[in-house]
């Protein structure tokens, strides 16, 4: 009977393996299409080709790690922004970026599982985030505390609150999905909402710094860090500044906002992008970007160091949006456990792992691994 069992057993283990070596796969191919899609779409303009001592330099850095001829794409992409182009070789292309490294540092299906802001409460009792209204998960409408309502009770709620914000519990990047309510909302197009489509959170409208909001008041303007977990150490890889802009509710550059890089003391760089690699040294509503001082830049710094930690076990590498309060302390928006966006982080700061760029591709990409 134990040898069955053991047979069973190993069975069972073998066909989990090539499951998880399929699954991987498939994730692995979808996303280089992503990433193949997003660079046909970049516009010749913003591509600058590279001279021929620049190519060699990254055709014999890249040599042990990939096929770099098929990245050559993004290498001229990154030169349009690259300023030091002994740096340029360093650049992490975006292909690269999301298949052979935030697939091993994040572990994709568990951190999906886990990136559900409706546990969003649970995970940071302790820490500030926007206030709950109501939330539906896996179909169920409950309150901020988690305990079953009606859909009547759940409108009088939204309405007790004034304005809301209604977020796709998973998956909203770019802005996709969300959803305002103000004071003169009816109670019909709130039940209407609520009783329709996938789980959500509601949740009240923040008010944010005059620091950020003179930049562009008609959205929540969000610092976004991407922490990496290395060498038993929280290390700050990238910090940007992602606005609003022409009366728009969110921040998202794929919904028109514009992206500015900060530096170490809180401060914004000269120079911001939209997704199209128009710089802007001025926010369209008249803000010069150079100097802009970020009030409680260095606790959003501090708060993601200390939260790093709680997640490591499945994702080594997070991407935090934070708001900055009216009172100037950190208020954590969401977090992507994995798949964050390293575009703009590099065309605002330059390579994104900056010292630890050859000991991570050695770890992650080596051939001979």
């Amino acid at each position: 009977m134990n040898i069955i069992n053991s047979i069973f057993s190993s069975a069972r283990n073998t066909a989990a393996h090539y499951l998880t070596m399929f699954r991987d796969k498939n994730l692995k191919s979808s996303r280089q299409k992503y990433a193949a899609r997003y660079l046909s779409k970049t516009k010749q303009e913003h591509r600058s080709p590279l001279e021929a001592g620049l190519r060699d330099d990254i055709v014999n850095y890249w040599a042990p790690f990939a096929d770099v001829k098929a990245l050559l794409g993004w290498f001229e992409f990154y030169n349009t922004y690259c300023d030091d182009k002994s740096q340029l070789k360093y650049y992490i292309p975006d292909s690269v970026f999301f298949t052979d490294i935030d697939i091993p540092l994040t572990d994709p299906r568990r951190s999906y599982e886990l990136d559900d802001k409706n546990l969003y409460d649970l995970y940071f009792g302790d820490i500030r985030t926007p206030q709950t209204v109501v939330r539906k998960c896996n179909g169920a409408l409950l309150d901020a505390a988690y305990q079953p309502v009606t859909i009547d009770r759940a409108v009088e709620l939204c309405l007790v609150a004034g304005s809301v914000i209604v977020k796709p519990a998973r998956n909203s990047q770019g802005g996709k999905g969300i959803q305002f309510f103000t004071p003169s909302s009816t109670a019909q197009e709130i039940k209407e909402r609520l009783l329709g489509g996938r789980d959500f959170i509601v949740q009240e409208v923040l008010h944010q710094h005059d620091c950020l909001s003179k930049i562009h008041d008609k959205s929540i303007n969000t610092i976004r860090i991407m922490t990496l977990f290395l060498d038993d150490e929280v290390r700050l890889l990238s910090s940007v500044l992602r606005m609003g802009r022409d009366g728009a509710r969110v921040d998202n550059a794929s919904s028109g906002g514009i992206f500015c890089g900060i530096n170490a003391d809180g401060t914004l760089k000269e120079c911001a992008f939209d997704t199209k690699g128009n710089c802007w040294t001025q926010h369209p509503q008249g803000t010069v970007f150079k100097g802009v001082q970020i009030v409680g830049f260095d606790k959003c710094c501090d708060l993601v160091r200390l939260l790093a930690g709680r997640f490591c076990t499945t994702s080594r590498m997070i991407s935090w949006d934070l708001a900055v309060g009216e009172d100037g302390e950190p208020v954590i928006i969401e977090m992507n456990l994995t798949f964050g966006q390293v575009d703009f982080h590099q065309m605002c700061n330059g390579p994104i792992f900056g010292d630890n760029t050859t000991q991570l591709l050695s770890q992650l990409l080596s051939k001979k691994r």
